[in-house]
Parts: structure tokens; C-alpha cells; sequence
């Protein structure tokens, strides 16, 4: 009985430890696909662009908000997915280090403009169209 519980105990600890290292190995691999497609990013620091997930609540609040005051007629926006595209997560970190933002920290919705101002969040986002919008 002592050994089997003692035997138990080692499979459950051997598990979490081959878990462990899964994970970790994991995160280590997008570390390296991100970093590497740094280097190869485009980034255009002369229009606005506005990156978003594509599940995220808020992104959807602003998006509406841009089709309901044709904002794309107004305004020449590009819009950049993050959550599945590593590529633009990778050009919204390097925006938001060109903003001086902790690029750990950094969410969606964010929005760069030609000026060099990173912002995010619905408020902030859509504060800014309004204004280049003239509304």
C-alpha cells in the first residue's frame, strides 16, 4: 500500500514536471518567432494604424463606433491584427516602444498615429479619431 501511494505521488510529480517543461519550451518558441520577426517588420510611422484582436470586446466597441461615424471615409486607418498574426504583434510592440511604453504591459485596443503617440484603450482611441476626424 506504501508503495503504490509512493509510486503515485512520483507519476503525479513526474507530470507536472513534464508539463512544466512543455509549456515553458513553449513560450521560449514564440519568444524566438517574435523576436525574429521583429527584424523583418515594416513599420509605417506615417499613418494612423490601429491594432486589435480579433476576439477582444473592446476592439469591436471601437470598430462599431468607426462604422457608425464613417471614419474610413474621414480618415485612411490601417487596421492590424494581433492575436493570430505574429507579425503585426510584433510591430505593435515596436510601436509601443517607440511611445516609450512598457511593451509587456501593452494591449488592444492601440492605435498609432503619424506623430509618434501611442494610444489604447476604447476612450483614448476613439477621443483621438474624433479629433482627426473633425467631430
Amino acid at each position: 500500500m506504501r508503495q503504490t501511494l509512493i509510486y503515485t505521488i512520483l507519476v503525479i510529480l513526474f507530470s507536472f514536471l513534464l508539463v512544466g517543461f512543455v509549456v515553458v519550451g513553449s513560450r521560449k518558441k514564440d519568444t524566438k518567432t517574435v523576436v525574429n520577426n521583429q527584424n523583418t517588420t515594416s513599420f509605417s510611422a506615417s499613418e494612423i494604424t490601429y491594432y486589435y484582436g480579433n476576439t477582444c470586446p473592446h476592439c469591436k466597441e471601437v470598430e462599431s463606433w468607426i462604422e457608425e461615424n464613417k471614419i474610413d471615409e474621414k480618415l485612411k486607418i490601417i487596421k492590424k491584427e494581433v492575436y493570430d498574426n505574429p507579425s503585426n504583434a510584433a510591430e505593435l510592440r515596436l510601436a509601443a516602444q517607440k511611445c516609450g511604453l512598457d511593451t509587456t504591459a501593452i494591449g488592444v485596443p492601440f492605435l498609432y498615429s503619424p506623430d509618434g503617440k501611442c494610444f489604447i484603450g476604447t476612450p483614448d482611441v476613439i477621443s483621438f479619431l474624433k479629433e482627426k476626424a473633425g467631430l
